[in-house]
Protein backbone atom coordinates (compact mmCIF):
# COMPACT_ATOMS: atom_id res chain seq x y z
CA UNK A 1 0.00 0.00 0.00
CA UNK A 2 1.35 3.68 -0.70
CA UNK A 3 2.01 6.19 1.43
CA UNK A 4 0.58 9.26 -0.29
CA UNK A 5 0.72 7.68 -3.54
CA UNK A 6 4.42 6.42 -2.90
CA UNK A 7 5.13 2.94 -2.65
CA UNK A 8 6.88 2.35 0.68
CA UNK A 9 7.04 -1.55 1.39
CA UNK A 10 10.39 -2.29 0.00
CA UNK A 11 11.42 0.50 2.62
CA UNK A 12 9.27 -1.36 5.52
CA UNK A 13 10.81 -4.73 4.20
CA UNK A 14 13.84 -3.46 4.58
CA UNK A 15 13.04 -2.62 8.36
CA UNK A 16 12.17 -5.66 9.21
CA UNK A 17 15.42 -7.08 7.54
CA UNK A 18 17.45 -4.22 9.62
CA UNK A 19 15.16 -4.99 13.29
CA UNK A 20 16.27 -9.07 12.82
CA UNK A 21 19.94 -7.60 12.24
CA UNK A 22 19.77 -5.22 15.35
CA UNK A 23 18.40 -7.65 17.87
CA UNK A 24 21.13 -10.39 16.61
CA UNK A 25 23.74 -8.47 16.87
CA UNK A 26 23.13 -7.18 20.40
CA UNK A 27 22.64 -10.70 21.77
CA UNK A 28 25.83 -12.01 19.90
CA UNK A 29 27.79 -9.73 21.41
CA UNK A 30 26.25 -9.54 25.02
CA UNK A 31 28.54 -11.06 27.27
CA UNK A 32 26.92 -14.35 29.27
CA UNK A 33 27.62 -15.34 32.43
CA UNK A 34 25.49 -18.93 32.01
CA UNK A 35 24.74 -18.95 36.05
CA UNK A 36 22.64 -16.09 35.27
CA UNK A 37 20.60 -17.08 33.00
CA UNK A 38 17.26 -15.25 33.95
CA UNK A 39 18.73 -11.87 33.32
CA UNK A 40 19.74 -12.98 29.61
CA UNK A 41 16.66 -14.76 29.09
CA UNK A 42 14.29 -11.76 30.29
CA UNK A 43 15.96 -8.61 28.79
CA UNK A 44 16.51 -11.32 25.55
CA UNK A 45 13.42 -11.79 25.11
CA UNK A 46 11.23 -8.78 26.03
CA UNK A 47 13.71 -6.99 23.44
CA UNK A 48 12.59 -10.08 20.85
CA UNK A 49 8.84 -9.21 21.81
CA UNK A 50 9.39 -5.33 21.17
CA UNK A 51 11.14 -6.37 17.77
CA UNK A 52 8.69 -8.57 16.74
CA UNK A 53 5.65 -5.70 17.35
CA UNK A 54 7.41 -3.47 15.68
CA UNK A 55 7.90 -5.61 13.10
CA UNK A 56 4.47 -6.59 12.72
CA UNK A 57 3.42 -2.93 12.41
CA UNK A 58 5.54 -3.03 9.40
CA UNK A 59 3.93 -5.64 8.33
CA UNK A 60 0.34 -4.90 8.29
CA UNK A 61 -0.38 -1.40 7.00
CA UNK A 62 -4.10 -1.97 7.15
CA UNK A 63 -3.70 -1.08 10.75
CA UNK A 64 -1.87 2.45 11.27
CA UNK A 65 -4.72 3.85 12.64
CA UNK A 66 -6.58 5.23 15.87
CA UNK A 67 -8.75 2.38 16.31
CA UNK A 68 -5.79 -0.54 16.44
CA UNK A 69 -2.47 0.92 16.36
CA UNK A 70 -2.88 2.44 20.09
CA UNK A 71 -3.39 -1.21 21.15
CA UNK A 72 -0.08 -2.13 19.63
CA UNK A 73 1.81 0.55 21.15
CA UNK A 74 0.08 0.54 24.21
CA UNK A 75 2.36 -2.98 24.83
CA UNK A 76 5.22 -1.40 23.18
CA UNK A 77 5.09 1.04 25.81
CA UNK A 78 4.13 -1.04 28.48
CA UNK A 79 7.28 -3.30 27.45
CA UNK A 80 9.82 -0.52 27.53
CA UNK A 81 8.90 0.36 30.99
CA UNK A 82 9.14 -3.22 31.91
CA UNK A 83 12.98 -3.27 30.68
CA UNK A 84 13.68 -0.39 32.01
CA UNK A 85 12.36 -1.16 35.46
CA UNK A 86 14.91 -4.48 35.19
CA UNK A 87 17.73 -3.02 33.90
CA UNK A 88 17.54 -0.94 36.82
CA UNK A 89 18.91 -4.47 39.03
CA UNK A 90 18.54 -7.10 36.44
CA UNK A 91 19.43 -10.00 38.62
CA UNK A 92 16.35 -9.37 41.00
CA UNK A 93 13.99 -7.81 38.94
CA UNK A 94 14.65 -10.29 36.22
CA UNK A 95 13.65 -12.91 38.67
CA UNK A 96 10.72 -11.21 39.79
CA UNK A 97 9.54 -11.18 36.71
CA UNK A 98 10.28 -15.08 35.49
CA UNK A 99 8.17 -15.58 39.07
CA UNK A 100 5.00 -13.67 38.39
CA UNK A 101 4.53 -14.84 35.03
CA UNK A 102 4.79 -18.44 35.98
CA UNK A 103 2.79 -18.10 38.48
CA UNK A 104 -0.12 -16.71 35.97
CA UNK A 105 0.75 -19.62 34.05
CA UNK A 106 -0.03 -22.31 36.93
CA UNK A 107 -3.40 -20.19 37.51
CA UNK A 108 -4.34 -20.33 34.17
CA UNK A 109 -3.76 -24.30 34.41
CA UNK A 110 -5.74 -24.78 37.35
CA UNK A 111 -8.66 -22.80 35.85
CA UNK A 112 -8.62 -25.12 32.99
CA UNK A 113 -8.28 -28.51 34.64
CA UNK A 114 -11.14 -27.46 36.72
CA UNK A 115 -13.39 -26.73 33.78
CA UNK A 116 -11.94 -30.12 32.52
CA UNK A 117 -14.59 -32.44 31.05
CA UNK A 118 -13.64 -36.14 31.72
CA UNK A 119 -14.61 -37.21 27.81
CA UNK A 120 -11.91 -34.47 26.32
CA UNK A 121 -8.79 -36.36 26.12
CA UNK A 122 -7.01 -34.46 23.81
CA UNK A 123 -7.81 -31.49 26.43
CA UNK A 124 -6.67 -33.16 28.93
CA UNK A 125 -3.21 -33.98 26.83
CA UNK A 126 -2.70 -30.71 26.19
CA UNK A 127 -3.19 -29.44 29.67
CA UNK A 128 0.00 -32.25 30.87
CA UNK A 129 2.10 -30.51 27.96
CA UNK A 130 1.37 -27.17 29.24
CA UNK A 131 2.36 -28.64 33.23
CA UNK A 132 5.27 -30.06 31.56
CA UNK A 133 6.33 -26.48 30.23
CA UNK A 134 5.84 -25.04 33.38
CA UNK A 135 7.64 -28.17 35.09
CA UNK A 136 10.74 -27.21 32.74
CA UNK A 137 11.36 -23.93 34.48
CA UNK A 138 10.24 -24.40 38.11
CA UNK A 139 7.93 -27.09 39.49
CA UNK A 140 4.55 -26.08 39.79
CA UNK A 141 3.97 -27.23 43.60
CA UNK A 142 7.08 -24.65 44.37
CA UNK A 143 5.17 -21.90 42.16
CA UNK A 144 3.50 -19.11 43.69
CA UNK A 145 0.20 -16.96 42.06
CA UNK A 146 0.72 -13.53 43.28
CA UNK A 147 -2.68 -11.54 41.99
CA UNK A 148 -1.26 -8.25 41.46
CA UNK A 149 1.73 -6.70 39.74
CA UNK A 150 4.65 -8.40 39.02
CA UNK A 151 7.04 -6.00 40.30
CA UNK A 152 5.59 -4.93 43.39
CA UNK A 153 4.45 -1.41 42.10
CA UNK A 154 2.26 -0.20 39.44
CA UNK A 155 3.25 0.97 35.95
CA UNK A 156 3.04 4.53 37.13
CA UNK A 157 5.58 4.09 39.61
CA UNK A 158 7.80 1.46 37.64
CA UNK A 159 8.04 4.32 34.98
CA UNK A 160 9.28 7.19 37.89
CA UNK A 161 11.69 5.17 39.61
CA UNK A 162 13.12 4.25 35.53
CA UNK A 163 12.95 8.18 34.74
CA UNK A 164 10.01 7.60 32.07
CA UNK A 165 7.13 9.58 34.18
CA UNK A 166 6.87 11.90 30.76
CA UNK A 167 6.67 8.66 28.63
CA UNK A 168 4.36 7.51 31.04
CA UNK A 169 1.58 10.44 30.82
CA UNK A 170 2.00 11.78 27.38
CA UNK A 171 2.27 8.00 25.72
CA UNK A 172 1.21 5.12 28.08
CA UNK A 173 -2.13 6.63 29.55
CA UNK A 174 -3.41 8.06 26.32
CA UNK A 175 -3.12 4.92 24.79
CA UNK A 176 -4.56 3.18 27.77
CA UNK A 177 -7.83 4.63 26.40
CA UNK A 178 -8.10 2.87 23.32
CA UNK A 179 -6.73 -0.57 25.21
CA UNK A 180 -9.51 -0.91 27.54
CA UNK A 181 -12.04 0.55 25.34
CA UNK A 182 -12.52 3.70 27.60
CA UNK A 183 -15.30 6.49 26.78
CA UNK A 184 -12.27 8.87 26.00
CA UNK A 185 -11.85 6.44 23.10
CA UNK A 186 -15.40 5.24 22.64
CA UNK A 187 -16.76 8.74 21.92
CA UNK A 188 -14.51 10.06 20.00
CA UNK A 189 -14.15 6.77 17.33
CA UNK A 190 -17.41 4.60 17.70
CA UNK A 191 -20.08 7.33 17.87
CA UNK A 192 -21.20 10.30 15.41
CA UNK A 193 -23.90 12.59 16.48
CA UNK A 194 -27.03 12.03 14.39
CA UNK A 195 -28.07 14.19 11.82
CA UNK A 196 -31.30 14.10 12.59
CA UNK A 197 -32.30 17.14 14.48
CA UNK A 198 -35.49 14.88 16.26
CA UNK A 199 -33.03 12.83 18.45
CA UNK A 200 -31.12 16.23 20.19
CA UNK A 201 -28.26 15.32 19.32
CA UNK A 202 -28.40 11.45 19.88
CA UNK A 203 -24.57 9.86 19.61
CA UNK A 204 -25.28 6.68 17.70
CA UNK A 205 -22.84 3.49 16.75
CA UNK A 206 -20.22 4.23 14.02
CA UNK A 207 -17.93 2.35 12.16
CA UNK A 208 -15.07 4.99 10.65
CA UNK A 209 -13.44 3.69 7.31
CA UNK A 210 -9.86 4.66 8.42
CA UNK A 211 -7.03 5.37 6.21
CA UNK A 212 -3.36 4.18 7.51
CA UNK A 213 -1.13 6.51 8.66
CA UNK A 214 2.58 6.04 8.54
CA UNK A 215 2.77 8.07 11.99
CA UNK A 216 1.86 5.26 13.78
CA UNK A 217 4.59 3.28 12.44
CA UNK A 218 7.20 5.69 13.26
CA UNK A 219 5.91 5.64 16.84
CA UNK A 220 6.68 2.03 16.93
CA UNK A 221 10.11 2.08 15.28
CA UNK A 222 11.00 5.04 17.65
CA UNK A 223 9.98 3.03 20.68
CA UNK A 224 12.09 -0.12 19.68
CA UNK A 225 14.76 2.33 19.02
CA UNK A 226 14.29 3.60 22.31
CA UNK A 227 14.54 0.05 24.27
CA UNK A 228 17.90 -0.69 22.27
CA UNK A 229 19.35 2.56 23.14
CA UNK A 230 18.06 1.59 27.13
CA UNK A 231 19.80 -1.65 26.64
CA UNK A 232 22.98 -0.24 25.24
CA UNK A 233 23.27 2.60 28.21
CA UNK A 234 23.48 -0.43 30.43
CA UNK A 235 25.62 -2.18 28.67
CA UNK A 236 27.85 -0.24 26.96
CA UNK A 237 29.07 -2.94 24.44
CA UNK A 238 30.31 -0.33 21.70
CA UNK A 239 27.75 -1.90 19.65
CA UNK A 240 28.88 -0.89 15.94
CA UNK A 241 25.76 -1.81 14.24
CA UNK A 242 22.82 0.51 11.94
CA UNK A 243 19.86 1.84 13.75
CA UNK A 244 16.60 0.58 11.88
CA UNK A 245 14.69 3.37 12.84
CA UNK A 246 17.09 6.06 11.48
CA UNK A 247 17.52 4.03 8.31
CA UNK A 248 13.84 3.49 8.18
CA UNK A 249 13.68 7.80 7.94
CA UNK A 250 16.36 7.78 5.78
CA UNK A 251 14.79 5.91 3.30
CA UNK A 252 11.69 6.90 3.60
CA UNK A 253 12.37 10.86 3.35
CA UNK A 254 14.73 9.92 0.47
CA UNK A 255 11.35 8.52 -1.17
CA UNK A 256 9.50 11.44 -0.58
CA UNK A 257 11.94 13.34 -2.12
CA UNK A 258 11.96 11.77 -5.25
CA UNK A 259 8.37 11.58 -6.14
Amino acid sequence: MPENGVNIKPILDDYIKNVTNELKTRWNIWPKDLMENNVYEVIGGILSRQSSLAMQLALNMNIWNEEIAPIILRTMADNHINLAWILIDPKEHSKKFILHGLGQLKLELEHRKNNLPDDNPEMKELLEQEEEFINSQRYTFLTDVNLGSWSGLNTRKMAEESDLLDFYNYVYQPFSNCTHSTWAHISKYNLRVSENPLHCFLKQPTIIDFKPHISYMDIGAKYLEKSFKAFDKKYELGIKVDSSYEKFIEDFNETIEKK
